[in-house]
């Protein structure tokens, strides 16, 4: 059965590939600006949902297959922490987050296309992240040499940013973008 991944992240590529070894990669064209929803739970949900639906809706195939999209976002003090908009808004959140706990969300949504039935799976998970105490010339030193601004909280844990946490209480695959084990449960009888 043919997989298209509706993502562009590179992280989420990789991911994939612990589980999949044929897929296709199709980035979504939807506006993640236009869900407006203060929960981050349903937050990643909706977004991750409404990513694998645009494709749907899009490519109208005709045969079997199944679209992956998912959606990640960082959560700290009861505020939703998106993609920076610049270097100086990614400097402001890795400063709010260091020495202090934040809890990353990633929703997954998974559409399965068959010719009996489309079925459709919506589920998130959550990982708590604790940063070290981290000075201002380390984030500078950090914003300026990764590309921030495509990231949610400005960081990405695989990266260099992995000499900022001190802790995680979760799984470190729902900071990089895809929970594989959770996907891998739902794609059990789809892939050997």
């Amino acid at each position: 059965m043919k997989i298209i991944l509706a993502s562009k992240s590179p992280r989420r590529k990789e991911l994939l590939l612990k589980i999949v070894k044929d897929f296709e990669v199709i980035p979504s064209g939807f506006d993640e600006n236009i869900i407006n929803e203060k929960e981050p739970e349903r937050l990643v949900e909706k977004l991750s949902q409404a990513k694998g639906e645009e494709l749907f809706t899009r490519l109208k195939l005709k045969e079997d297959y199944i679209i992956i999209s998912s959606d990640t976002i960082v959560f700290f003090n009861n505020k939703i922490l998106g993609k920076p908009k610049d270097k100086e808004e990614a400097f402001k959140m890795l400063k709010k987050l260091q020495n202090n706990k934040h809890i990353v969300y990633t929703g997954l949504f998974v559409l399965i296309n068959k010719p009996e039935k489309i079925e459709r799976i919506v589920t998130y998970s959550k990982t708590e992240v604790y940063f070290r105490k981290i000075t201002d010339e380390e984030i500078l030193n950090y914003i300026n040499i990764e590309n921030t601004l495509d990231k949610a909280g400005a960081y990405a844990i695989q990266g260099k940013a992995r000499e900022f946490v001190k802790k995680i209480d979760g799984n470190i695959e729902t900071v990089i973008g895809l929970d594989v084990e959770k996907l891998k449960n739902i794609l059990k009888d789809y892939i050997n």
